[in-house]
C-alpha cells in the first residue's frame, strides 16, 4: 500500500526554468526512500513540496490515495513531519518544550498540552534515546544531540510520513550512522514510511529499501540499490568516474571515486 503517491509533479521558481519536470514515484507503508542527486537535482524542492511548503506548478500529489491539496494544513500535519536540513531556534526552549511543539497539529488554538501529549512526547525522546536531555536547554545540546531531539519533535506528531532533508548533513561519520540506524529502527518499530534526501550514495544504498535519483529536476532512476546504483549512469549524472563494489554490506551495492595513483 502506498501511503505517498506522486504523479507528474513539476515546480520551477522561474516559469522558463523548471526545478521538477513532471516526476512520479511512490512511498509504500514502511519503506524507507533515499533520494540523491547532484546540488540543484531538486531533492530539497521535493521535500517542500511534499510538506506542504510550496504548491506544485503541476501534477498530484496523493496522501492515503486523496489529493494532498484536499487536506487542511492541521491534517497534513498529523500525516506528515519533517525533520529540516537546518532547525533555527531563536528563542531558549528546554528540549520537552521543543519536542512538544509536535503536538501543536492535535492542540486548538491556546489550548495547552496535556498529560497525554507529555506521554507521547516523552516517547518520542526514549525513542531517539534522548529522554535525559528533556530538561538541557537547547543551546547547550551538541549537533547530534539538537539534530535527535528535532527527530523527537517530529515523531510527536505521530506522523504517518516522516521527511528528512539530509539529516545528517552536519554530523560526523559516528553520528551519521547512529541517526541513520535510528531512522531504520523507528520505521520497524512504528507505522512510518521515511523519504530522506542525501548526498551520500553509500548511506542511501545501505539504509534505502529503495532509491530515486533526480538529475535536473527530473527523475533518471527509481528502484532497489541495486538496481539503480548503476557506475555507469551515477558517474555520468555526477560527472566523475565510479567505481562498483558489489554485496559489500549485505548485499548492497557501494560506489567509491576511481583516483589515479
Amino acid at each position: 500500500m502506498n501511503t505517498l503517491e506522486v504523479k507528474d509533479l513539476s515546480f520551477a521558481f522561474k516559469r522558463t526554468q523548471p526545478m521538477l519536470d513532471k516526476i512520479s514515484f511512490s512511498l509504500e507503508s514502511g519503506e524507507v526512500l533515499g533520494v540523491i542527486g547532484p546540488n540543484g537535482s531538486g531533492k530539497s524542492t521535493l521535500i517542500r513540496l511534499l510538506s506542504g511548503v510550496l504548491k506544485p506548478d503541476g501534477g498530484t500529489i496523493f496522501l492515503q490515495d486523496r489529493p494532498a491539496q484536499k487536506f487542511s494544513r492541521r491534517e497534513r500535519a498529523q500525516i506528515i513531519a519533517v525533520v529540516p536540513q537546518q532547525t533555527s531556534i531563536e528563542y531558549q526552549y528546554r528540549a520537552m518544550e521543543i519536542v512538544l511543539m509536535g503536538r501543536s497539529p492535535y492542540l486548538q488554538r491556546f489550548e495547552l498540552e496535556g498529560l497525554r501529549d507529555l506521554e507521547i512526547a516523552r516517547n518520542a525522546l526514549a525513542a531517539t534515546d534522548c529522554l535525559e536531555l528533556e530538561d538541557r536547554m537547547i543551546d547547550e545540546l551538541s549537533g547530534g544531540e539538537r539534530q535527535r531531539i528535532i527527530l523527537a519533535r517530529a515523531l510527536a506528531q505521530e506522523p504517518q510520513i516522516l521527511l528528512a532533508d539530509e539529516p545528517t548533513t552536519h554530523l560526523d561519520l559516528h553520528h551519521q550512522v547512529k541517526f541513520m540506524r535510528l531512522l531504520s529502527e523507528l520505521r520497524r518499530s512504528k507505522p512510518i514510511s521515511i523519504l530522506f534526501t542525501t548526498h551520500d550514495l553509500n548511506l542511501a544504498s545501505i539504509f534505502s529499501d529503495r532509491i530515486l535519483i533526480l538529475d535536473r529536476g527530473r527523475v533518471a532512476s527509481f528502484g532497489r540499490p541495486e538496481e539503480v546504483l548503476d557506475p555507469e549512469l551515477v558517474s555520468r549524472i555526477y560527472r566523475i568516474p565510479l567505481k562498483l563494489v558489489p554485496g559489500v554490506f549485505e548485499k548492497k551495492p557501494l560506489l567509491f571515486p576511481e583516483i589515479d595513483s
